[in-house]
């Protein structure tokens, strides 16, 4: 019997999220650089753990997978786990290291800019995460298995995640990867590439800006950077561009366009598209109809300062879809089953 038709594991899990959480410290005043900012309020982070909050307001079953410093911070982002209804049963406490923190600023344009804290042997406790923290029999009931570039930088969580995407393959789960990468924190280029290329053989959805995947299958058009990355294995790949979504499947080439609003901080917005689109997958939705309610989370998102502050219910997705005169039929249906 898999762990999880036991009593202990009844739920079925929807979407599991494996990366790193840490703590976002958000401007108080937006339009000035990250020097000018006199203040800022903490928030729970980190691109994965933002995706399964994200999908966890929409209404699905999550938990998230990783660690924590074993210090104020941690607990801080364990309690809004909590908070958010997501399972936290293998969100492992470090012991002697302390929890990541970023500071960010926003400019006039909404866009945001970084400064992450994360010090090897001090505030990295992501890289402390093993194999035994990530349970297999746990992870493989979920539906999706979603991850970020975050978790392969380091040999040791590199190794660990590869064999967990491995066995999620293996046993049917489908595998979400969004690089939402940091190059520079790599060692190598050769590295680099080398690993991208095994991730996205072991992916069934791939998630990406249109940047991003450029470079890591070395080419520069949309259509030709969608065409190699699907020839690496994925099932799905969606590109996200400067005024449109990019869909391709083996058998679909869909171009959606992305809604105009008035962004106010963009800090979040890729994962929240992740979490919408992946919402939409996993309920049966067509991939027009779950690109729909990914742009829906997205764009509410990001008229709100704050990494999760705009994250909106499925109800309010629907909401904005209607306000922007498209058709909530076939996701409507789907998000009341």
């Amino acid at each position: 019997m898999r762990l999880c038709e036991s009593v202990q594991f009844r739920m079925k899990l929807d979407l599991v999220g494996l990366g790193s959480a840490i703590v976002d410290f958000v401007p108080n005043k937006t339009g000035v650089s990250l020097s000018e900012v006199c203040s800022f309020s903490p928030s729970a982070g980190g691109a994965v753990a933002n995706v399964v909050v994200a999908a966890s307001r929409l209404g699905l079953t999550t938990a998230f997978v990783g660690c924590v410093g074993d210090d104020e911070f941690g607990a801080f982002i364990l309690r809004d786990f909590k908070k958010e209804g997501v399972d936290v049963s293998y969100l492992k406490k470090v012991k002697g290291r302390n929890t990541g923190v970023a500071f960010y600023s926003v400019d006039k344009c909404g866009e945001r800019h970084y400064v992450f804290y994360r010090f090897p042997g001090y505030s990295d406790p992501e890289s402390e995460l093993a194999l035994e923290d990530a349970d297999i029999e746990y992870i493989t009931c979920a539906k999706v298995l979603h991850v970020s570039e975050a978790m392969f930088r380091q040999d040791r969580t590199r190794e660990t995640t590869l064999k967990v995407l491995s066995s999620a393959k293996e046993k049917g789960v489908m595998v979400s990867y969004d690089p939402n990468m940091r190059k520079t924190l790599w060692s190598s280029q050769e590295r680099f590439s080398e690993t991208q290329r095994k991730i996205i053989g072991l992916t069934d959805i791939f998630l990406s800006t249109l940047k991003e995947a450029s470079l890591i299958v070395g080419e520069q058009g949309g259509r030709e950077i969608a065409e190699r990355t699907l020839a690496l294995g994925p099932s799905i790949v969606v590109l996200r561009e400067e005024r449109c979504y990019q869909v391709r499947t083996v058998n679909q080439r869909l171009t959606v366009p992305i809604s105009k609003v008035k962004a106010v901080d963009t800090s979040g917005a890729g994962d929240a598209f992740d979490a919408g689109f992946l919402t939409g997958v996993i309920k049966g939705m067509s991939l027009k109809k779950a690109v729909l309610l990914g742009n829906a989370v997205a764009s509410l998102k990001v008229m709100k300062v704050g990494t999760r502050t705009g994250l909106p219910r499925m109800n309010e997705a629907l909401a904005y879809i209607r306000s922007k005169g498209r058709s909530v039929r076939g996701i409507l249906e789907v998000s009341s089953l």
